[in-house]
């Protein structure tokens, strides 16, 4: 039998290839993980989706991109037995992903047994949590150039103020700035006010956070000369709701547009930042041309899994279900009702709200 030192080499060899080469260091692009019923390594239905934007994380990371798989279990068993379980798991996701178009050479597999827990293993909760499989799409950073040949980096002022619309009153909140290949964040003054150095010509995205409120989030192009942005949080208070207005999905599926793969982890940092609130996720369609009373069962059901793909999604990194539920109201609440409704309108028909209960 392989040792456990010798089994982690050997899977590692394409992560070690890797990191051998002229690269000064390897970014993160993108993390997600699946989890596994107890003692299986087959993929469940509901993470077969996580799968299918990994694979395409990694094709759109181009050349020299590679996936990073990571393989757990609970600590129910033999660490003998649990560390052979925890390889097949990390080979059953590689074959997902391979049947999914990554090259089995730019997979890189570990496994841990039972050795990295994220939870107590004392409770169903904290085992399933366990039985995972982590997936992370890494690729190289280039080596910067020589000092003398680079040219300045030319730097924009961009600043804003976070407010409470109700009150008119300001918010102290976190904001979360992201490029393509760098993330950092700041903090509001006591008059909600913020105000940084970006790196001019970068598009950025500003997420906005505070606890007690709901979160804003605006994508900006520095100029050089930038206007202020203004955030509006509304209290998370019971009765209140928001619309996910990115979370936007396919027509007729419960599948979400490309560009609307960002806007779960919000979310799921909503309910992080807010440990007591408690949720309703409302799911809806776009359908003018019927009344609910004639709505097929296949269209009210579709409201619903839109509602559950976010419920799955918060579920699958550790809110627990007694802070939320999810419903689906068919067309009942259409946003746009009429039947010449444009295209981005339909879109907006077809949404998740998260009701505060």
């Amino acid at each position: 039998m392989l040792s456990r030192n010798l089994l982690l080499m050997t899977a590692l060899g394409p992560m070690l290839a890797f990191a051998q080469g002229a690269t000064d260091t390897l970014r993160t692009l993108h993390e997600t993980q699946v989890l596994f019923a107890f003692g299986r390594w087959d993929i469940r239905a509901q993470d077969e989706y996580a799968l299918q934007v990994a694979a395409q994380r990694w094709r759109e990371a181009g050349p020299g991109a590679l996936v990073r798989i990571s393989a757990h279990t609970d600590a129910i068993g033999s660490e003998n037995s649990n560390l052979r379980l925890s390889a097949r798991r990390a080979q059953a996701v590689a074959a997902a992903l391979q049947a999914l178009g990554v090259d089995s050479q730019a997979i890189a597999q570990a496994y841990h047994g039972e050795a990295t827990p994220v939870a107590d293993n004392d409770t169903d909760e904290g085992r399933q949590r366990n039985r995972r499989a982590e997936i992370a799409i890494i690729a190289p950073v280039p080596p910067a150039p020589p000092a003398h040949s680079a040219p300045p980096v030319l730097m924009s002022s961009v600043s804003g103020r976070v407010t409470d619309p109700k009150s008119g009153r300001p918010v102290r909140a976190s904001i979360y700035l992201t490029t393509n290949t760098w993330r950092d964040s700041l903090r509001t003054d006591e008059n909600g006010h913020f105000s940084t150095q970006l790196p001019k010509d970068s598009v950025v995205r500003l997420e906005v956070f505070a606890p007690g409120y709901f979160f804003d989030a605006k994508t900006l192009r520095v100029g050089a000369q930038n206007p202020l942005l203004n955030f509006s949080l509304p209290p998370a208070v019971s009765g209140e709701k928001i619309a996910l207005r990115n979370l936007l999905f396919y027509g007729n599926e419960a599948v979400l547009l490309p560009q609307s793969e960002g806007e779960l982890p919000k979310v799921l940092r909503f309910m992080q930042l807010n440990p007591e609130v408690r949720i309703e996720i409302a799911g809806h369609i776009n359908n003018p041309l019927k009344t609910p009373a004639q709505l097929d069962q296949w269209e009210w059901n579709l409201s619903v899994n839109r509602a559950k793909l976010v419920y799955d999604y918060l579920l699958k990194n550790g809110i627990s279900p007694d802070r939320m539920r999810y419903k689906g109201y068919g067309n009942t609440e259409m946003i746009y009702p009429s039947p010449g409704a444009t295209e981005e309108q339909q879109a907006q028909n077809r949404r998740v709200e998260i009701r505060v209960q």
